[in-house]
């Protein structure tokens, strides 16, 4: 059996025995009850997530994907636009943001190091938290954070953490969701619409921190 069909065919399985094990994990060692309904949405933001991390058809999602853009459009006038994305490599990864006004002209393309972390899911996550930071320290006023991890963004756009691997990192964000004054949209992108964010996390994944801080990442770009 192919890989893909192996994971298509298992991953509910496996990841409604990993909800089951955590809910039972809750009940012995924190004396909660959970709710059906609550394990069900756990379950389904799961499997989701690890879709699409690993490029996998949305297995829970039968109905038919709306039409997608196929390049990159600029902001509305008065915003600027920031497009995320993350590079994994072993034993560590790196998040790449750009920063453009609505005629496309980048302003700036920085690239951040996080040591320790390999999980796709998590690298995409810690992408879209250093794009929030960015806002919040920054204080732009109008922003629209652009990835292309569907999940992603469908839990910063929902606010939902639906106790997700990445639910520490969520509530992060959440948090400096709620003491930003800005206001922030958040967009889902095909792949080959993120492709300046994915060159600069994979630019920034060879560098060291040390030459990331001097790196001239938007003259790179360009």
């Amino acid at each position: 059996m192919k890989t893909e069909n192996f994971q298509i065919h298992y991953l509910p399985c496996i990841c409604l025995l990993w909800r089951i094990w955590k809910s039972r994990n809750k009940v012995v060692f924190e004396f909660t009850q959970p709710l059906a309904t609550s394990l069900a949405r756990q379950f389904f933001f799961q499997v989701q997530e690890y879709a699409s991390v690993f490029s996998l058809p949305q297995i829970l999602s039968p109905r038919p994907q709306p039409s997608r853009i196929s390049s990159w459009l600029g902001p509305p006038d008065g915003f600027i636009k920031i497009n995320f994305d993350a590079a994994v490599r072993v034993p560590g990864c790196s998040s790449g943001l750009v920063v453009r006004g609505s005629e496309g002209q980048v302003f700036l393309a920085l690239g951040f190091h996080h040591p320790g972390v390999s999980d796709p899911y998590l690298a995409e996550l810690m992408a879209a938290r250093d794009a929030i930071s960015l806002v919040h320290s920054r204080s732009l006023p109008l922003a629209i954070i652009e990835g292309d991890s569907e999940v992603v963004i469908r839990q910063l756009d929902g606010r939902c953490c639906e106790d997700s691997v990445g639910g520490p990192l969520l509530r992060d964000c959440f948090q400096l969701l709620s003491s930003c004054s800005s206001c922030i949209r958040f967009c889902s992108v095909p792949r080959t619409v993120n492709w300046a964010a994915h060159r600069v996390a994979r630019q920034a994944l060879l560098l060291s921190p040390v030459e990331i801080a001097s790196f001239d990442f938007v003259g790179w770009l360009h």
